[in-house]
């Protein structure tokens, strides 16, 4: 019997049986790999932490039919914060799903992995604000999924500027005031948020979360990247929904 070592997040899990647990977990060499872990429900199993939704373990696997099995893990970081707060939970559980349905087995997904947990490092160790963090994520993860929107200069006439921008879904980027076409379905933005999108879809991952913003831009970036992950991905993500019914949107 031949093991492997990965490292990845545990984006899903699913309980079977009395006291075993499939998970999906996000790993740079192979995307999403399916895991199945015998007795993780149980409290004193070597496998239940690793097997947790957010914890981020390296696991000695081997091969079976369908699925790999755990033989071992060594959690890197729990993500406990994230749990124990139903604000950065529901969040964090946006996140997740995103990654989910968007990210194939087999397919090398490294940078996605990296932005996946330096996202949650910042929504469980800092006090910035959730909406822009989550925001930021989503359009940056868009970029890398092949959806990168056009932020550089005027989609038509290829001015650069902050001043009189709006972002045309139509064109999936930027359009000057000179260039915009009154039917199409755009929105009017401030220097700011045109701003904040170059940063976001160009600064390196070390620096992505290294930036402040306005609330009525935070409030643009979030309506441009929900209309946008609809118009791309073809569904309309409602995990956060449940934030407005607590008031905590």
């Amino acid at each position: 019997m031949s093991y492997v070592n990965y490292k990845g997040l545990v984006i899903k899990e699913v309980n079977t049986g009395e006291a075993d647990k499939i998970i999906t977990v996000l790993t740079a060499e192979e995307g999403k790999i399916s895991i199945a872990a015998k007795n993780a429900r149980r409290a004193k199993s070597s496998l239940s932490a690793g097997s947790q939704l957010f914890a981020y373990s390296e696991y000695m696997l081997f091969k079976g039919k369908e699925l790999y099995n755990m033989s071992s893990c060594q959690v890197l970081e729990p993500n406990y914060e994230i749990r124990n707060d139903i604000e950065k939970l529901t969040y964090c559980s946006h996140i997740l799903e995103l990654i989910s349905d968007n990210v194939q087995e087999g397919e090398p997904s490294e940078e996605v992995l990296r932005l996946l947990l330096n996202t949650l490092y910042v929504i469980s160790k800092t006090n910035r604000p959730l909406k822009l963090i989550t925001v930021v994520f989503e359009l940056r993860l868009m970029s890398l999924l092949g959806y990168e929107p056009h932020v550089i200069s005027c989609v038509n006439c290829g001015k650069a500027q902050d001043e009189n921008m709006y972002f045309d879904f139509d064109s999936s980027g930027l359009v000057c005031k000179n260039c915009l076409n009154p039917k199409s379905r755009s929105i009017s933005l401030l220097p700011g948020t045109v701003k904040a999108l170059k940063y976001i879809i160009f600064i390196s991952p070390q620096k992505l979360f290294n930036f402040s913003l306005s609330q009525e831009s935070i409030k643009e970036l979030g309506e441009i990247s929900k209309r946008y992950i609809k118009e791309h991905i073809g569904k309309e993500y409602r995990k956060l929904d449940y934030l407005k019914q607590l008031k905590l949107e």
